[in-house]
């Protein structure tokens, strides 16, 4: 009876409060923004200044993406203050883009945005990022009449793709494995707005949380040769070989490379051997007329092979007195360390490392040539 009476009043309990719990809201797809874009301004130590991009898919809507900024400390007050301008509610399911601009990254502000947005369920991983010159509130609000809309604008121009120069990790995941990864520097693509078109003029290398460096995309092209990149962007080269101005391009490139390390931490020194094929796609120099037998072409493989080195070094060098990583030279001695690595460890090794390169090129057939 006593055990009877138990049920009963469970099962009471039970129905009272499943009665009092809420029904799940639905909201209406008229009644909610999409952001697709967003951007960061930096303004001072404690504000921010929030845009945010919503495309317009009504056929009655004058243009066909919404922006609204706002000043905030916080990108979740942030957001309840655009949702109050907006009147619809704002959720991330659909976000692709999101910029900063040059002083928000030089000031270190990026990873605490971006590691917000990473547990933000709602955002995909694939949310693409980049460092812009200036302002970013003027570059998604910006007029780009040839492009359909800067949310697809800004997406297909940020897309990883073989013609473009910079390092293709550039989602939040990727961001977010880089920045807490004690051998390897991040790096993001640079953007900057000329007239009515956007343009990727360089590649932003921080070091920890902060922008430290802007380098040319051509050189982020030795970041992505020395990471492992089997398929590299077109390279261009200025020859200094003893035949004049030279000029020499370099296309449909295949790369391999190999790092040998003295395990030294004390005296540091990595040997890279880099292998790259592809085609000579365009040629300009002296030797125009004489670049159709195998000893011509050969001739010219040793020439680029002596240019590659003597750049590869050069650049190397630069970053070294810098003490940034971007391409993780510091692995090499980290798999023959016992202990735990630290990013002060890479800083210190990365100063004393001395670097011998060595490149193996081969030009398996020739383009236009003038």
């Amino acid at each position: 009876m006593k055990n009877k009476r138990l049920c009963i009043i469970s099962f009471l309990i039970f129905v009272l409060l499943a009665g009092c719990s809420k029904k799940e809201i639905k909201v209406p797809l008229e009644d909610v923004g999409m952001v697709d874009s967003m951007a960061f301004d930096y303004i001072d130590e404690n504000q921010m200044r929030l845009t945010v991009a919503i495309p317009q898919y009504s056929p009655d809507a004058e243009k066909d993406t919404q922006t609204f900024s706002i000043t905030t400390d916080l990108v979740s007050s942030g957001i309840v203050e655009i949702e109050k301008q907006s009147d619809k509610k704002i959720v991330f399911n659909q976000l692709r883009v999101v910029l900063v601009n040059e002083d928000f990254a030089r000031k270190g502000n990026v990873r605490k945005i971006v590691q917000h947005l990473y547990r933000n369920a709602e955002v995909g991983n694939k949310v693409l990022i980049a460092v812009v010159k200036d302002n970013a509130e003027a570059i998604l609000k910006g007029d780009y009449p040839d492009k359909p809309s800067i949310n697809f604008y800004l997406n297909n121009l940020l897309e990883p793709s073989i013609n473009t120069a910079f390092n293709p990790n550039t989602n939040i995941h990727d961001f977010m494995y880089s920045i807490t990864n004690p051998v390897v520097d991040t790096v993001l693509p640079y953007v900057e707005k000329r007239e009515e078109k956007l343009e990727i003029k360089g590649v932003a290398i921080f070091k920890g949380n902060q922008m430290h460096e802007l380098i040319k995309p051509e050189e982020a092209l030795v970041i992505q040769a020395l990471s492992g990149q089997k398929n590299l962007a077109p390279l261009h080269l200025d020859l200094n070989a003893g035949h004049g101005e030279e000029k020499v391009m370099i296309d449909l490139i295949e790369s391999s490379v190999k790092k040998e390390s003295n395990k030294n931490m004390e005296s540091p020194k990595l040997t890279i051997f880099l292998k790259i094929k592809g085609t000579l796609s365009e040629y300009k120099g002296e030797r125009e007329s004489h670049l159709f037998t195998v000893e011509s072409i050969s001739d010219l493989e040793k020439d680029v092979n002596k240019q590659l080195e003597q750049d590869i070094s050069e650049f190397l060098a630069r970053l070294n007195k810098t003490e940034v990583d971007p391409a993780g030279l510091s692995e090499e001695f980290r798999m023959y360390h016992h202990g735990k690595w630290t990013s002060k460890k890479t800083r210190e090794l990365i100063r004393k490392l001395d670097v011998k390169v060595h490149v193996e090129t081969s030009i398996i057939s020739t383009g236009t040539l003038k």
